[in-house]
């Protein structure tokens, strides 16, 4: 089957690149605003962009019919800080309850029954039961399509990161299998990641002519 994207009506083509691009890991995005009231949302269309200079990015979709930008937007905007947690298996209920449409006076943290533990380096809080916390400053942003249907994809230099002491060793590998993840699928639909498995990159050796395996 064909489908030319541009021929489908918006929330087909959003099921269908959804139920495509899976498994994507999920960006919950902690912030506060200007009365000190904290922000905590999950966004899906997130990943990394460079390690050097350390640069993650977030796509926040546009919502038709809103006419205010959400709240993430709107505090990260005004104070250029926020923090990217990593919710593992044991936090899906409570991710799930931060997707919630509150009022922008509501503190998610408080509604989900999660701890607010002070920023290190940027005013927003993180998540106290997350395995991983990420602490960032706003990079840069770029405006795609219309305030109606498109969205605003933001670049964040990360800061310092938290990473809970059981599941990194001391070579920095974090052991996914300890991490255990959430992965967003399509619908409501979530995975667990957490089996792996390993091939090893070759590399062409033009004196040889033969292609070895890379040392990691």
């Amino acid at each position: 089957m064909e489908l030319d994207l541009h021929a489908l009506e918006a929330r087909t083509r959003y099921k269908v690149l959804t139920g495509s691009i899976v498994p994507r890991p999920i960006a919950w995005v902690s912030t506060v605003d200007r009365n000190g009231i904290a922000n905590l949302a999950p966004f899906s269309f997130f990943n990394g962009v460079s390690h050097d200079p350390p640069i993650i990015s977030i796509s926040l979709l546009h919502e038709p019919g809103r006419s205010q930008m959400k709240d993430t937007l709107q505090n990260i905007l005004s104070s250029g800080e926020f923090v990217v947690n990593i919710a593992d298996e044991t936090l899906a209920q409570a991710m799930n309850e931060t997707a919630t449409d509150y009022p922008s006076h509501v503190d998610e943290f408080a509604m989900a029954g999660l701890t607010a533990v002070p920023g290190s380096k940027v005013c927003a809080p993180r998540v106290a039961e997350a395995p991983i916390s990420m602490e960032c400053r706003l990079y840069g942003l770029l405006p795609i399509g219309t305030e109606q249907s498109g969205a605003t994809l933001l670049l964040g230099e990360v800061l310092l990161m938290y990473v809970r002491d059981e599941i990194i060793d001391e070579r920095f590998h974090i052991d996914i299998r300890k991490l255990r993840p959430l992965g967003r699928l399509a619908g409501s639909d979530y995975t667990y990641v957490h089996e792996t498995f390993s091939i090893v990159r070759g590399h062409y050796d033009p004196a040889s002519g033969t292609v070895v395996p890379l040392k990691g």
